[in-house]
This record gives C-alpha cells, sequence and structure tokens, in this order.
C-alpha cells in the first residue's frame, strides 16, 4: 500500500473492513449461539491463549504482559514453556496443532509481537474524507480483499478454537484474549505504532537459574537459517565459525554451536547443544542451562539475541540490518550488545564488550520508534 496515511488511521480502516466481513459472514449462519459448557476442554479454568508472534517480542513485550496474570492464579498455552515461572504453562499439542492448521490454512505466520497475512503490503485503499454543513463523510474504495478476507476468516476460526477449548461457564472475556487472536494490534501498521520501552520479566527462566546438566565457561554462536521472509538476515556459516573460534582462542574458552535444525545451521564436527537422538525433547531447556556459562555470544540479528539481553549474556552481532531493533531493550533489560566491525580488530572489540556495563549500536534518537514529530496530529 502506498498511502500518506498514517499507520494510525490505516490499522482502524482495516478493522473496519474485517468487521464488515465477519458480520456478513456471521449474518449467513443460524446466528444460533450455544451456551457455555460447564466445564472446559482442557481440562483447567483460567487459562489463556497461547502467544503466537515472534521469539524476540516475546522476550521484550508478551512475557512481562502476562506476568501480572500469572502471578494471580491464571496459566497459559505456550510453545516455550520453559520461558514462563515453573507451572503456567500448559503443553497443549492437540490444540496447537489445530491452530497451526487454521494459520497454515490461510497463509498466516507469527511476525512481530503477533500474527500476519501475507502478502505484507496492504490492498489498495482509497480513503476521501468530505466535510460539509457541519457533517463529516467518508468514503473508502478498495481492491482486493483476499488479504483481508482471509484476515476476517483466521480471526473467527482462532475465536472458535479458543470457545471450544477455554471456554466454561463464568469464564470472563480478557482484554488478552480480544488481542492475541486478532490483527486489530498485531499487523504491521500496528507494530509501527506499539514499538516503545520493552519491559522485562521479574524473573529468569528455571532451566537458566537451575541448568538441567554441567556445562564448563565457553563462548556461544548460532548461525542463522530461517527459509522464509528476511533471508538476507541469514548467517554466512563460514564466518561465524571462523570468528567464533577466534574469540575463543582470544578468552581461552572452549565454542560451542547454539540452535536446531529447523532455523539454524548445525555445524558438523563441532560441539553442539542440539543432540540429533533427542530431538526437540528437552533442547530449549539444556541450552537455556548452558546460556548461564557463556561468557560471550556471537549472535544473529533476531530475537535469540533479545534472549541474551533477558540472560544478561554479552552479544557481538554479526550483522544488524535495522539499526532501532534492539533500541526497546536499552533502559529496562540494559543490554551488553555490540555490532562487530568486520573492518577492525576483533580483540579490541571483544574486550571493549565485556568492560562494559551495558551498550548497544548507536542509534540517533530522532529516527527511534514511532516518529514523534507527528504525535500532535496523530490518534
Amino acid at each position: 500500500m502506498k498511502s500518506p496515511l498514517p499507520a494510525s488511521i490505516r490499522t482502524p480502516a482495516q478493522q473496519i473492513l474485517r468487521q464488515v466481513i465477519k458480520t456478513a459472514l456471521f449474518n449467513k449462519t443460524d446466528g444460533e449461539l450455544a451456551p457455555s459448557p460447564p466445564e472446559p476442554k482442557i481440562g483447567i479454568r483460567r487459562v489463556l491463549p497461547p502467544y503466537l508472534g515472534e521469539m524476540g517480542y516475546e522476550v521484550k513485550y508478551h512475557l512481562a504482559r502476562v506476568e501480572p496474570w500469572l502471578r494471580n492464579g491464571w496459566k497459559i498455552i505456550a510453545r516455550r514453556p520453559e520461558y514462563y515461572p515453573p507451572g503456567t504453562a500448559i503443553l497443549a499439542p492437540e490444540f496447537m496443532a489445530a491452530c497451526d492448521t487454521i494459520l497454515a490454512e490461510h497463509v498466516i505466520f507469527g511476525a512481530g509481537a503477533g500474527i500476519l497475512a501475507t502478502p505484507p503490503e496492504l490492498p489498495d485503499l482509497e480513503v476521501a474524507p468530505r466535510l460539509y454543513d457541519g457533517k463529516l463523510e467518508v468514503v473508502m474504495n478498495m481492491v482486493d480483499l483476499n488479504k483481508i478476507t482471509r484476515e476476517a476468516v483466521a480471526e473467527i476460526r482462532l475465536r472458535q478454537l479458543f470457545i471450544e477449548w477455554l471456554d466454561y461457564d463464568g469464564r470472563p472475556l480478557t482484554d488478552y484474549d480480544r488481542n492475541i487472536f486478532a490483527f486489530s494490534e498485531t499487523c504491521l501498521a500496528e507494530t509501527e505504532l506499539r514499538r516503545s520501552e520493552g519491559l522485562r520479566p521479574s524473573y529468569r527462566p528455571f532451566a537458566f537459574e537451575n541448568p538441567p546438566e554441567p556445562i564448563e565457561p565457553h563462548v556461544g554462536f548460532q548461525i542463522r537459517a530461517v527459509k522464509q521472509l528476511a533471508r538476507l538476515r541469514n548467517s554466512d556459516p563460514d564466518w561465524m565459525c571462523a570468528t567464533a573460534d577466534a574469540i575463543g582462542a582470544h578468552l581461552g574458552l572452549p565454542v560451542i554451536a547454539y540452535g536446531h535444525p529447523d532455523g539454524c545451521v548445525i555445524p558438523e564436527g563441532r560441539r553442539t547443544t542440539w543432540k540429533p537422538e533427542l530431538g526437540t525433547e528437552g533442547h530449549l531447556a539444556r541450552e537455556l542451562g548452558y546460556l548461564s556459562s557463556c561468557r560471550l555470544m556471537l549472535g544473529p540479528d533476531s530475537g535469540w539475541s533479545d534472549l541474551m539481553a533477558w540472560l544478561g549474556v554479552p552479544v557481538l552481532l554479526e550483522m544488524l540490518r535495522f539499526p532501532a531493533a534492539f533500541e526497546e531493550l536499552r533502559d529496562s533489560f540494559q543490554p551488553r550488545i555490540a555490532l562487530v566491525d568486520r573492518t577492525a580488530p576483533l580483540e579490541p572489540q571483544v574486550d571493549a564488550l565485556l568492560a562494559c556495563e551495558t551498550c548497544l549500536p548507536f542509534v540517533d534518537p530522532r529516527k527511534r520508534g514511532t516518529y514523534k514529530a507527528m504525535f500532535p496530529w496523530d490518534y
């Protein structure tokens, strides 16, 4: 979409169109609403639906946002239960499989802090406001309803899944429920608006504080290899291996590769956190335990480095395609993240990173987050 409209206008306009489509679809049914069952299908009351966005945004925004609910007796269905306080996360493989089927059938995936329908461009949308005789008339002309329709149907199906599994007589509908299975606050336009200071959870993962297996101090690295979307952010495996080895030699520490085959390159002939014989079973808990002994991480430009900020592990970034990507961490997380300068000697950069208390790559504060000069005219 090429439009001068700010995100605060585009996003509500989309939501209006989604609601029109959803209302039309509802009116095609008999409209008969079934009563809530006495007990939820999942077998536990007061359960929140799962977070569906990217891992980095889960660390920066979601964990602290949901923490008050968990402290007040709620539980949550989680893809990564290791990130949540013990006893608060629920594994519901049948629910998640049904959820993933809905997303796949409508070509929707986790992006940013929520869910996104492809293509990322919005449909051609022309909004023409006219003011006359004290009245405001707004005319919207739209081309290609495919994306909006997929979003509307996906919202309906996801919320029907919520009702099927989590509803019971007396279960309230919360703001969390409404937002987590919606595009209103998770589409790209809204991400532009909602980018703000991250909130650090008051705890660290149990497996980080209580490693499931011992590991000596070491240098870590992760080779990003994501098949979808921003492939330009994928790592150069040879450079990553060579640079990690150089850091390890400088610090006199062994080197361990982190990650799993779904999204990372697992280098052959090296120590890794990945154990093929176990697969994903216990993998994240093992990595969290290893990270408690990691002295420096050579990290990709991804949510992995957001995780390092939460855990207090210094990160030397291999690249940084979006300079403001980690700015939300600056104050509350106080990370140690530096961008490697490939034209300068490596060892002084490693020493400087380990010596500082907190740091991030420099970003012009005038270009950080929402453009503040537009605030008086924005919503």
